[in-house]
This record gives C-alpha cells, sequence and structure tokens, in this order.
C-alpha cells in the first residue's frame, strides 16, 4: 500500500474567532471524550497503513489535557505505521498550552508545530478576538524553543480594517526576530458561515491588499525565505511536507468531523455534525457523508488546479501522460486568456501562478472546472 499524509481534525476551541468558518465548537469539553473514543474507532478502519505525514488541525488541538493528547497519541501509534522521517505537525494557540504541554507534544513524537499568532499588535488581537495578547504570543515561541522545537510555523494576517503598512512591517520585522523556519501568510477574508459574513463585513480593496502582500513577500524573501505556495514561506528544507503533499496530488486520509480524504482517484469526506460522526462511530457505523469518483479527466484538473498553488508551477504535459488523457480545448483556452491577462505564465508547459494570479487563484481555478 501507497504511504500517504493523515489529516486528523480536533474541532475544539478555547474561542470561536469572527472570521473562522470551519467546522469548530467554543466550549465543548463534555464532548472531548466521546469524539476521541469515535476517533479511536474510525483510525481502526484503515488500522496498518504507513503515513509519511501527520497533520493535527483543528479547531485548537492544544485545547485537549495532558490525559487527552496521550489517548490521541495512542490512537494514531496504535493503528498507523510511521515513516521513520515522518513530519508530524499540531496545530496550536498561544492561549492554550504551557511549557509542560509543549513537552508532550515533542516526547510523543511531534516535530513541527504551527502556531496561530495573526498578529502581535493588541489592538488587532482583540478586533480578531483571540485569546491572548502579544506578551503571551512571544512567550508561546520561547516556550516551543524551550521544549527544543526547531519547525515552528507562525501564521501572520493582513488586510484588518484600519491596518497600515507601517503596522504590517512591524508585525513582520516581529516574526522575523523570533527566528522560526515557516511563515503562512493570510489575507483576512470573510468566509461564509463566520460571524464577519454574517455582519457584512467589508474588506479592503484588492489593490490595497496587493500591495501589503508584496510587502510582506519581499521583507520575507530579504531574510531567506523562500515562497514556496501561494500562502507559505519557509527557510531551506523546512516546507511543510503534508501540505506539499496535498498540493502535489498526493493521496491522504482524514479523520475526524467534516475532515476529507482523497485516495486513488476517489475524494470523500465525513459528516460535518459533531452528534452524527460521534453517534455513527459508536453504534458500528462508518461517519462518511459522501463520495466522488473522478475519472482521468478530473484527476488531472484535480491536480493542476492543486498545482498551481505551488511557486514551482505544474507540468501540464506531464499530468496528461499520468493520467493519460488530454486536456479539453476549451480549457486550454481558457488557461491561454489567462496568460494574457496577466495571471497566468507558460514555461516549457510549466504553468505557475503570477503575484497577480495569486491574489485571485481561487477565482481562477472555479472559472477552470
Amino acid at each position: 500500500m501507497n504511504k500517504l499524509g493523515l489529516y486528523i481534525h480536533i474541532p475544539f476551541c478555547k474561542s470561536k474567532c469572527p472570521y473562522c468558518s470551519f467546522i469548530s465548537f467554543k466550549e465543548k469539553e463534555e464532548s472531548f471524550d466521546p469524539y476521541l473514543v469515535a476517533l479511536q474507532k474510525e483510525a481502526i478502519y484503515f488500522k496498518g497503513r504507513e503515513v509519511s505525514t501527520v497533520y493535527i488541525g483543528g479547531g485548537t488541538p492544544t485545547v485537549l489535557d495532558k490525559k487527552r493528547l496521550e489517548f490521541l497519541f495512542s490512537i494514531i501509534h496504535v493503528n498507523f505505521s510511521l515513516s521513520p522521517e515522518a513530519e508530524v505537525t499540531i496545530e496550536a494557540n498561544p492561549a492554550t498550552f504551557d511549557l509542560a504541554k509543549a513537552e508532550i507534544l515533542r516526547d510523543y513524537g511531534v516535530n513541527r508545530v504551527s502556531l496561530g499568532i495573526q498578529s502581535f499588535n493588541n489592538k488587532y488581537l482583540e478586533f480578531l478576538k483571540r485569546p491572548y495578547n502579544r506578551i503571551q504570543a512571544l512567550e508561546a515561541v520561547d516556550i516551543l524553543k524551550q521544549a527544543n522545537f526547531k519547525n515552528i510555523n507562525l501564521d501572520l494576517m493582513y488586510g484588518l480594517p484600519g491596518q497600515d503598512a507601517c503596522e504590517i512591517e512591524e508585525d513582520v520585522k516581529t516574526l522575523l526576530s523570533l527566528s522560526c523556519s515557516h511563515a503562512s501568510l493570510y489575507a483576512l477574508s470573510i468566509e461564509a458561515g463566520s460571524e464577519f459574513y454574517k455582519n457584512n463585513f467589508r474588506l479592503l480593496s484588492s489593490d490595497l491588499q496587493a500591495s501589503y502582500f508584496e510587502l510582506v513577500k519581499d521583507m520575507l524573501i530579504h531574510e531567506g525565505f523562500c515562497h514556496y505556495e501561494v500562502s507559505n514561506f519557509s527557510l531551506n528544507n523546512f516546507e511543510c511536507r503534508h501540505n506539499l503533499n496535498y498540493w502535489r496530488g498526493g493521496t491522504y486520509l482524514g479523520l475526524g468531523v467534516a475532515a476529507h480524504s482523497y485516495m486513488e482517484g476517489r475524494r470523500l469526506w465525513n459528516t460535518e455534525r459533531l452528534d452524527v460522526y460521534m453517534n455513527l462511530l459508536c453504534q458500528g457505523f462508518p461517519a462518511q457523508a459522501g463520495e466522488e469518483h473522478l475519472d482521468p479527466l478530473g484527476q488531472l484538473m484535480e491536480s493542476f488546479l492543486i498545482g498551481l498553488r505551488l511557486t514551482e508551477g505544474v507540468d501540464l504535459k506531464k499530468l496528461e501522460v499520468i493520467h493519460q488523457v488530454k486536456l479539453p480545448e476549451e480549457k486550454e483556452r481558457r488557461i491561454f486568456e489567462f496568460i494574457r491577462g496577466g495571471f497566468l505564465q507558460n514555461e516549457n508547459s510549466c504553468f505557475k501562478a503570477t503575484v497577480k494570479g495569486m491574489m485571485i487563484l481561487d477565482e481562477l481555478c472555479s472559472r477552470l472546472i
């Protein structure tokens, strides 16, 4: 059996952020234990698979206490075979861990932590309803270093209301001063289902957001970071291997409520309802809510569209050979329209999004589907 990436969704949070549209729940501690039991039952369906990367996301996985984290990692290690050099990532919030918890994560094999900072400016942390302040954010990075983590990602958000270039620059300078190996850069977006969406919140203009993106990108590259994906920057050899597997069309298994999987041309997804997820698995049934079988053309398009997220681009001719199907002429015409518009570029059949294209990549991809 092929190696694959394993994603585990922990949908619980200390607080619900107003920009978040993910399946997550605030203060549902009574569900923590039944949820982990359900995860355990789901993992048994895939027992024995070898995985090369593990990504524990949420939600906020570090909202779990020591005992529950130990149970979570027992689920992983009992049911899956981890490659010797497996990358094991967990998402964390500065308000939900201390040195003792960081050491537990390290001892259970976590070797990469993605820390959701978003901003080092207290004004914007308050606006985003993050449950910590600047000092706590800085302390969180220090705690991870004390626990001997070498691979630390920091999430940073820009395009916040009233935020100017000087404030963004100060956030990036603070990030760079912490000597972390990876940075994920996100423009504030208004997602359906989020509090901002329900309140009809308005974003900055696309031109202003693009200028801020260029500012941060240039600062990171100047300090030795490689811009390897639309939103992601890393020092050499610190790219997120789990996410690279997604973007290069690899196979992955998702466990947990609302989790998605992609294996052998099949896209599968679990129910988004927490109670239904737990009840189904505890009654001995899988929690799958649906699946889609992709034909060769569908697999080619999936790989092509996802691959456009990478700055290395995606080789269309190579994909056509792999999937033994040629891209239809109408889709080729649309791609070359995007090239003429300055959104994509083509280098010997390797297609790449320009910076202009990266800013609206989701829209471009939707027009190609």
